[in-house]
């Protein structure tokens, strides 16, 4: 088992996929690509629905425990409240196999 976490985070959004979303977060993205312990962030939208989601992959458990309380206290800040998440530890080498962008 690997010592890196992957937290899969689904939200509900009430907004669609716009050029100012994107906009509008971009500062967000940039900020947490600086984030101590994150290695890589997935942004994911179903389309059609309400349903948004991140998948993303921390150097360990410690550097995702401080930035999960950080982020889910931002997301509420901002009324979002439906929140599903979940933490998982990676099976290396079945992941390395399927090409696993895991370090």
């Amino acid at each position: 088992m690997s010592k890196q976490k992957i937290w899969d985070l689904h939200l509900k959004y009430n907004g669609p996929i716009t050029e100012e979303f994107i906009e509008g977060n971009k500062q967000l993205a940039e900020s947490i690509a600086k984030e101590e312990g994150i290695i890589w962030k997935i942004w994911t939208h179903e389309e059609g629905t309400s349903h948004y989601g991140s998948t993303y992959l921390f150097k360990n458990l410690d550097y995702l425990t401080k930035y999960k309380e950080m982020h889910i206290k931002r997301l509420n800040a901002i009324g979002i409240t439906d929140i599903t998440e979940y933490t998982f530890d990676i099976l290396e080498d079945l992941s390395k196999i399927n090409h696993a962008p895991i370090e």
